[in-house]
């Protein structure tokens, strides 16, 4: 039996069901025989090294999957909710425990998409964004300005992985890893690193409220796509995702440099109007109706509000007479995952190599 994410016997079921970002990092771990090899670090508590620098929500919890209970078991295709898991958590961490290295990479990797960026003020222009979650996942330019700050939140929790390994806590080193390999991994995202055509943008300049519901839904469905190929255990993403991880470890790539980090998000760009158009054209109003509740005026971050509308779009985009019209989105996004696998790949060996490991 060829093991997936949802079905791989070394994880528990209360861990899942699994989210785009988990598969994402998953695959990519597993190209990366240094890693899985590494042995287990004991779980401790989070040293708090970013508090000053890095402002995190008051709605977030630090919770500690190590220590877990299983209370159900969710539908895989029907789970939109990153909250809604199949166990509860510790709030603090269980003594005793200790993790390997590539789980924590993996069962973290959404914890950004909780409440961590969301309910905070960050930037006077962070409503162009959907709110703080999307000032803190997104960069984009848009009439002349920047929008977002995606590349510092990746660099800012890679140097507290760097500080924690150095301070001897290898597990929130692995911990905080994760965490910026997830604004890593939305830097790869075509609708993170541009927000909408440019001639687009023009025909609805004066139609705002219009302008934020189709940008929104458009965004969410390619989301709401990807993460449904991975669940169905769609091989090529699979295979793009692992291809990329075997040759990011070996590729020698430093993405502390913006050279290395702008080429990357280049090539996301690219994507962008092509993928735009594509769902706007083949899945049309129908789609877009799905989103009818979207407002821009809302105080919900737009990412909270995209979240409701997942179910519905997932049933227009995978009715059987829609099938054919994902191909497209097949060969590009395949293309995509490779781009991410590859970054994912360097990030995650970076730290194999040096030997960053709490053995205590």
């Amino acid at each position: 039996m060829e093991f997936h994410l949802h079905n791989d016997p070394n994880l528990p079921v209360a861990w899942g069901p699994w989210f785009s970002h988990e598969y994402l990092t998953y695959y990519s771990v597993k190209s990366l025989d240094s890693l899985m090899a590494l042995p287990q670090v004991p779980v401790k508590p989070n040293p708090r090294y970013g508090d000053n620098l890095w402002p995190i929500s008051p709605k977030h919890i630090d919770y500690y999957k190590e220590n877990w209970r299983e209370t159900c078991k969710l539908d895989l295709l029907q789970t939109f909710d990153y909250k809604k898991r199949n166990g509860e958590y510790a709030t603090e961490a269980p003594q005793g425990k200790k993790i390997e290295p590539w789980k924590v990479l993996v069962i973290y990797s959404t914890e950004p998409d909780l409440y961590p960026d969301t309910d905070l003020f960050l930037h006077k222009n962070q409503k162009v964004t959907g709110g703080s979650h999307g000032w803190r996942h997104m960069q984009f330019r848009l009439l002349g300005a920047t929008y977002g700050i995606a590349p510092e939140s990746f660099l800012v929790h890679r140097e507290l992985a760097e500080l924690a390994f150095g301070n001897g806590n290898a597990y929130w080193g692995w911990r905080y890893l994760s965490r910026a390999a997830h604004y890593l991994a939305d830097l790869g995202n075509p609708f993170h690193v541009k927000a909408l055509p440019g001639l687009f943008l023009a025909k609805k300049m004066f139609s705002r409220a219009d302008l934020f519901k189709i940008v929104s839904a458009i965004h969410q469905s390619y989301e709401v796509y990807v993460e449904r190929r991975f669940r169905e255990g769609f091989e090529p993403f699979q295979e793009a995702l692992m291809e990329g991880a075997r040759a990011g470890q070996s590729a020698g790539m430093d993405l502390t440099k913006k050279t290395s980090l702008n080429s990357y998000i280049k090539k996301a760009r690219k994507w962008h109007n092509r993928i735009f158009y594509h769902f706007l054209n083949e899945f049309g109003q129908e789609l877009l109706d799905a989103f009818a509740s979207m407002d821009s005026k809302s105080k919900l971050d737009a990412a909270a509000q995209t979240n409701r509308c997942a179910a519905s779009a997932a049933k227009i985009l995978f009715k059987e007479e829609n099938y054919s019209k994902l191909d497209f989105l097949d060969k590009i996004t395949a293309g995509i995952l490779v781009d991410v696998g590859r970054v994912l790949g360097a990030l995650f060996a970076s730290f194999c190599v040096q030997g960053q490991v709490d053995r205590s």
